[in-house]
């Protein structure tokens, strides 16, 4: 099992893990299955455990207090796109995040605000960080897309194209990242998210879900990279985790969508339970407060 501190250095905000690394690269990859149920309920038995974590803090106060999250697509979606739209949905409102809120991390669940069309970008060229700038500046600029203070932006890439987080490349060292810039006054959270079709980042849609709730996760406790909740070796939330899969979704289809969880100091592996959209989630505990450790 590889250490995530050789992952630290990715990415051009020093000390902090801001890619989703491929699933080579982590301290182990897994699939939870219903008869796993000990990863589940004993969080111990998960990568990192309540309160195991040295130094997970708030470094600055950077979170987003109501996620209103955007899908930014850059040119035809390689999968089901409908498929990924119901799951965006779901995963920012139907309470994944809600025990962020309840332990006090200052954010959690929010709301989805559609999709819009970005500009496409051609198979077998290079999308660099710098691009992803550009293109969220111009559709702000132009009224397409709205920024405040609770806005994160998914951009969601073709297939045959490569994202590029300083030298590194997507499929190779990375399968997403998020990162935060800043335009005219507003920091701006956003997440590139390349197809996940190649081997390296899984090749399943299931293993993009995934990387769209890793990012999803960190960009919420974390918004300008470093300056929310890190580990004192510099992993977000969703690094402690990473490539640690659940089947989620409503009664009946509790395995209709893939996900990771995210770590909290209290629960350790940490995913919401399923709720209504419409309910509102009552907060119960800060961080700190004695907890049963299990997964909610």
């Amino acid at each position: 099992m590889a250490s995530m501190n050789p992952l630290v250095s990715v990415g051009h905000r020093p000390n902090v893990v801001q890619i989703v690394p491929s699933p080579r690269d982590v301290r182990l990859a897994r699939n939870v299955s219903e008869d796993e149920h000990a990863i589940v309920t004993e969080p111990l038995a998960s990568p990192t455990g309540p309160g195991g974590a040295e130094g997970f803090r708030n470094v600055a106060g950077s979170q987003i207090p109501v996620p209103h999250t955007t899908n930014v697509y850059l040119g035809t979606f390689w999968g089901n796109r409908t498929f990924v739209e119901e799951f965006s949905k779901a995963i920012v409102e139907n309470g994944y995040l809600d025990p962020l809120q309840e332990l006090g991390y200052g954010t959690g669940s929010g709301k989805y605000l559609g999709a819009v069309n970005g500009p496409a970008i051609q198979p077998n060229t290079q999308f660099r960080d710098s691009d992803a700038h550009q293109v969220l500046s111009a559709l702000i600029d132009a009224g397409t897309l709205h920024v405040d203070d609770n806005s994160l932006f998914m951009l969601i890439l073709p297939d045959k194209v490569t994202s590029m987080l300083d030298n590194e490349r997507s499929c190779d060292k990375f399968c997403g990242y998020h990162d935060s810039f800043k335009h005219k006054g507003h920091d701006v959270p956003y997440a590139v998210l390349p197809s996940s079709l190649c081997a390296g980042c899984g090749g399943r849609l299931g293993d993009f879900t995934a990387v769209y709730a890793h990012e999803l996760a960190e960009a919420a406790t974390d918004k300008v990279p470093g300056q929310g909740w890190i580990a004192a070796d510099g992993s977000e939330n969703a690094d402690l985790e990473a490539w640690i899969l659940f089947g989620w979704g409503p009664p009946g289809h509790t395995k209709r969508f893939t996900i990771q969880g995210y770590y909290t100091n209290e629960r350790g592996d940490t995913i919401g339970k399923w709720r209504p959209a419409t309910a509102v989630p009552s907060p119960v505990k800060m961080p700190g407060a004695k907890e049963k450790a299990i997964i909610t």
